[in-house]
């Protein structure tokens, strides 16, 4: 059980860096859009399109497993307060797996969208170029699939107290 929660802390971070290097990356192809538009009245031609397409999916989608392995996802607890400990946990557990199902039903979805943009070889049409965008389609697929898996992890953890204090 260690290794497992070693294993999904590591594609955790990795997809939260991934994340993270789409916010600073999206902060610099911006502001080098702006200045030198200002500056030279040249624009890049593929900002907005990156922008939307790759670095905001790549934000929202990959981190989502970090966020849940660290229990920081937005919840609300109206009655925890009130809950002894073993209730808890199987209040966690139960809300653990019916996340697990959401992101799976959205990462087939989102799947089966990026298998169809793949086969299609979606793009975008710049005024003098054609920029592919099927690729940012698969992010969304991979955040909800390794969410996925990883609430799944925290589901067998909660029900298992002594393979959770194992890895505390």
């Amino acid at each position: 059980m260690t290794a497992l929660v070693r294993l999904a802390a590591v594609v955790a971070r990795i997809l939260a860096f991934i994340g993270a290097a789409g916010v600073v990356l999206m902060m610099v192809h911006i502001s080098l859009d702006v200045a030198l538009r200002n500056l030279f009245r040249i624009s890049v031609p593929v900002t907005t399109e990156m922008v939307a397409r790759y670095y905001m999916v790549a934000t929202a989608f990959l981190p989502l497993s970090w966020l849940e392995l660290r229990r920081e996802m937005v919840s609300v607890e109206l009655f925890d307060f009130a809950l002894t400990r073993p209730v808890r946990r199987v209040s966690d557990a139960l809300v653990c797996l019916l996340s697990a199902i959401v992101y799976a039903s959205l990462a087939w979805t989102t799947w089966n969208s990026a298998l169809s943009n793949f086969r299609s070889g979606t793009y975008v049409e710049l005024a003098s170029m054609k920029m592919p965008v099927w690729h940012s389609y698969f992010l969304p697929s991979v955040g909800f699939g390794i969410a996925a898996l990883t609430c799944l992890l925290l589901t067998f953890q909660d029900l298992h107290p002594a393979a959770s204090e194992e890895t505390a």
